[in-house]
Parts: structure tokens; sequence; C-alpha cells
């Protein structure tokens, strides 16, 4: 069975259809793993038939690329929000480490599903995480440019600010979704936040955020 394009998903069926067999999948891939969920599993989690999972979605593997997809724009839009109600350059990138430990304690089945490498992407789902990493990517660096030239924060090469800000909180929660770590992220996001900002400030103190 084929994956269908992403041009045909927004046609198949209505918006909460699709987020419930989405929902559905998830529970499932939760509960005993991608490799041993079947499209039968997702049908009845679902309450729908078969014959329309594969007609939306092609097979199992094109629900799970779906979701891993949808769970990133619902993760990169809600950064964004954060981002843009933020008033400075501390406050901004403590924003970005506070929001990435709120919404992974609030979606965490998701976000593990997020961090697992059990998928095998399409050509096409490839494409796709690569244009909406793109259009994420290009936001967020020209959010924080204008800062930069302030000298808000301090001029490093371009690929260095992701791992500065969010590479340690990053492996923080990996670690905790794997259990290898109980303490939960967000009781730890202050201390996080605050070594982000100090890897990254500048010499300018014109603005700054409140801790």
């Amino acid at each position: 069975m084929t994956r269908r394009s992403d041009k045909s998903l927004p046609r198949a069926g209505t918006a909460a259809r699709r987020a419930s067999v989405l929902q559905a999948a998830l529970v499932c891939f939760t509960e005993v793993g991608f490799d041993n969920t079947t499209i039968q599993d997702i049908q009845r989690e679902a309450h729908c038939s078969v014959g329309s999972l594969y007609h939306h979605f092609g097979s199992k593997e094109g629900i799970a690329e779906e979701l891993f997809i949808d769970g990133i724009e619902h993760f990169n839009h809600g950064m964004l929000r954060k981002l843009r109600a933020s008033s400075n350059a501390e406050e901004s990138v403590k924003a970005v480490v506070r929001f990435y430990c709120d919404w992974t304690v609030r979606n965490r089945p998701l976000a593990s599903y997020l961090h697992s490498r059990d998928i095998d992407f399409s050509e096409q789902a490839r494409a796709r995480l690569k244009e909406i990493y793109r259009e994420y990517i290009t936001a967020v660096f020209g959010w924080f440019t204008p800062f930069v030239a302030r000298g808000e924060m301090r001029v490093l090469p371009r690929e260095a600010y992701v791992p500065l800000i969010s590479g340690p909180i990053q492996e923080y929660v990996r670690r905790w979704l794997s259990g290898h770590y109980e303490r939960s992220p967000v009781s730890l996001k202050a201390l996080f936040a605050d070594a982000a900002w100090n890897a990254v400030k500048g010499e300018s103190r014109g603005a700054t955020a409140e801790s």
C-alpha cells in the first residue's frame, strides 16, 4: 500500500477525523510501539474503518509520518508564538528553554514519539520536514538577529546558537523521556534558562528581562 501525497491529505475527510486518527495512532505507538501496532489497532482506537485509514493516509507508515510532521509543526508554532511575545534578548533566550520544558511535559507521549527513531521516512516526507525546518529556523534567526546587531547577544558562528541555547535542555529532556532522569524538566527550567542566557548574552545591558 502506497503512502498518500501531502496534497491529498487536506482533502481527505474532516480535520476532526484526521486529528482523531493521529491521536489514536499516538496512543497505539505509545502503548506497544510502532512495529507492534497494526492498522487494525489504530482503526479500533479511532473508531473508523480500515478502508478510511488507507484512503486518507495510505498505510501505517503514512499515518506515522503525518503524526510526526503534525507534532513538529505544533511545537514550532508554539515556540514562535512564545518568542514573538518576548520583549528583549534575555526574555527570548529564556523563553526557548522554558517553552521546550513546558511543551514536553504537557505533551509527553508526543514528545517521546518525536524523539524516537522508529520511522523510515519516505523521500516526500523528508522533503516536507526539510522545508518545515527551513521556514522555522529562518523565523527563529530572524527574531534573534536584531538582538545580536544591538550587542544584546554575542556575535557567534551561526551554527553555535542552537547548541548553546537549546542543546543542554534537549539532552536533559531526551534522557528524561527515556526514563534515565526522574526530575521533571519543568522543575529545572530556570536553571537551564539562566545557563542558556549566560552562554550567549552580549556586552550591552540596555534591556534585560526579569529572571
